[in-house]
């Protein structure tokens, strides 16, 4: 984008600063020029990632250094980050235990042609995590633990129909685009009884179902119950059931799901937690399940990867900080989800903001409109939500998109103090700019 006396690199005309989201992107904007010339710069090299923007209002960061629940973009402006690398860093940046372990790793090697020591450790550790994780598979990013673990729940049960729900978080399915995956791909009702109906009727051709216990879009912990009648349909019906603990893996609990809510699926996928925060995922589950991929030429799976040394090395070392520390940990980072979620909830109540904050444990969204379904608000709700992430982000805090957010056992209680402080404030400067209001009302 070419930089003019008239306009802004954000597309902002100079002297048009109206409203306080405007204000708030003029004040970014003049804190990042590094950053925008990077974007810049990139542009002529690289093609544009959703990494670069960490929102709707298209303002480009680029970090430059991070500890614990801080990270410093390019400009030397330092922000409390609730992304937390979408939430797999539990125990927040550059952790001291993890940090040392990739340091002494480094020492000894990076890359090989053969399996590291480590594996073994690593593996105990996910192994203690749940009664259901018999065996526990490597593999080198969670798409390769998705695609591992449904060539196992086909090669076990002999059929090919695979089972998602709506809402599922991100591209999950590795492949679903493509025409022949799509075809053996089916979505059932995430919490509905008409699921557990659809699963009895298709029984003969589904080899397993995928299902994420808290989902990114909707966190909260009330449908325990419809997940046992789901893992009960399912082996009454001959189905696998994949537990799809990317997000909720080591962080509700250091069981998880599983544990939180005492689930026993027949495989659990695991992603970037397991490593620290560096690539990595794993499938653990029942071990007549994962022997069913032994014989490769016969599966879809991929083989057990050699895992980066770098990442297992840093897995070991978080998972067994946490392991060691579990009784205490999850419930402090709980409670502090759980006491973020009830502040924010109780300022939007009471000055009569349609705006909710739902939480599982440590994992958040902030929803707009969650009382208003009336379809031509979309809109105005859109414009809150966007400008609602420019003003936080004015205000030192950032989120994911689609408002959606982690604690991590870096977070003090004064970053927790200073994220709703912000987060309070910015609804405030939505209301006041009106976007609260129905447009054309």
């Amino acid at each position: 984008m070419t930089h003019t006396a008239e306009f802004s690199p954000t597309g902002l005309i100079r002297g048009a600063l109206s409203s306080r989201s405007d204000q708030a992107l003029s004040a970014l904007e003049s804190r990042t020029a590094h950053s925008w010339m990077m974007a810049l710069d990139r542009a002529k090299v690289l093609p544009e990632t959703a990494a670069a923007a960490p929102n709707a209002a298209a303002v480009r960061l680029f970090v430059k250094a991070s500890a614990g629940a801080r990270i410093t973009d390019v400009d030397g402006t330092s922000f409390i980050d609730v992304g937390l690398g979408d939430g797999a860093l539990v125990l927040g940046h550059a952790h001291p235990a993890v940090q040392q372990a990739i340091v002494a790793q480094s020492m000894r090697g990076w890359h090989f042609d053969l399996p590291a020591d480590g594996q073994l450790e690593l593996a105990r550790l996910i192994q203690t995590a749940g009664a259901a994780n018999e065996r526990v598979a490597l593999c080198n990013s969670s798409d390769d633990a998705v695609a591992y673990a449904i060539g196992a729940a086909r090669a076990f049960t002999g059929k090919c129909l695979i089972a998602t729900f709506t809402g599922l978080h991100g591209n999950s399915i590795p492949g679903a685009d493509d025409t022949t995956a799509t075809a053996h791909l089916t979505v059932l009702p995430y919490g509905h009884p008409a699921a557990l109906d659809q699963i009895r009727r298709r029984h003969h051709e589904l080899a397993a179902v995928i299902v994420e216990p808290v989902r990114g879009g909707d966190p909260n912990l009330d449908r325990a119950a419809w997940l046992h009648s789901l893992i009960a349909t399912c082996r009454e019906a001959g189905v696998a059931v994949i537990l799809d603990e990317r997000q909720t893996g080591f962080r509700l609990a250091y069981g998880g799901a599983q544990e939180l809510l005492g689930l026993l699926p027949d495989l659990v996928i695991y992603g970037k937690t397991v490593g620290g925060g560096l690539p990595l995922g794993a499938v653990a589950g029942r071990a007549d399940v994962m022997a069913s991929t032994q014989d490769h030429k016969k599966t879809e799976s991929p083989p057990p990867a050699l895992a980066n040394p770098l990442s297992v090395t840093a897995g070991t070392a978080a998972l067994g900080h946490l392991h060691a520390r579990r009784a205490t940990l999850y419930p402090a980072l709980n409670e502090a989800g759980r006491t973020l979620a009830e502040q924010f909830n109780a300022f939007a109540q009471a000055h009569h903001m349609p705006v909710e904050m739902r939480c599982a444990g440590s994992i958040f969204r902030i929803v707009f409109a969650s009382t208003v379904k009336a379809p031509e608000w979309a809109a105005t709700f859109r414009a809150a939500e966007a400008a609602f992430n420019v003003l936080v982000l004015n205000r030192g805090v950032l989120m994911l998109t689609s408002q959606r957010g982690f604690l991590s056992t870096a977070h003090t209680g004064a970053d927790l103090d200073n994220v709703l402080k912000a987060l309070t404030e910015s609804l405030r400067d939505v209301r006041d700019d009106g976007l609260f209001t129905q447009r054309g009302a």
